[in-house]
């Protein structure tokens, strides 16, 4: 059997099995190029899912951050309603939390028409790259020192 190329030239057994071995070698060249253009697809979906996981988990410790500030800050008024007296308002201090950290500020007004002090305490939590800020009042009754929290609401960081 003689085998002809397409412009009546004889092909030899050597050259067929040649021209064979390159139609393969490009299938598998394009098979293999498909396969590392999905594994790489996969890898930055799965890449880009985890660091949302990791925003939402740092955004939580910033919250619990915040409250741990919000309830310091309560607990110091609830142990001294004058919380300190000889000091000047706005009061800041802030304290690590674990790995994160939190900034409260402190403000007090005299209500002298119901004899208490009432403080607004700003809580703001940092956990890595994410913030969550919490505004608190509270009312510290001057003559039988009890304390009531009237409002505890997030604000939105600038």
């Amino acid at each position: 059997m003689i085998r002809l190329d397409m412009k009546g030239f004889r092909i030899s057994k050597g050259q067929v099995r040649s021209v064979r071995g390159q139609a393969t070698l490009s299938f598998v060249l394009l098979v293999g190029g498909i396969i590392v253009e999905v594994a790489i697809a996969g890898a930055l979906i799965a890449f880009f899912l985890s660091g949302a996981g990791l925003g939402d988990r740092l955004s939580a410790r910033a919250y619990n951050a915040a409250q741990t500030g919000i309830r310091d800050a309560e607990l110091k008024i609830a142990r001294n309603k004058e919380f300190c007296g000889t000091c000047s308002f706005p009061i800041q201090y802030s304290f690590p939390v674990g790995s994160d950290s939190v900034v409260v500020n402190v403000t007090r007004v005299d209500d002298s028409v119901n004899n208490a002090y009432l403080y607004t305490f700003t809580s703001t939590g940092t956990s890595a790259s994410r913030q969550r800020k919490f505004v608190a009042v509270l009312a510290a009754d001057k003559a039988t020192g009890s304390v009531q929290l009237k409002s505890n609401q997030e604000q939105s960081v600038q």
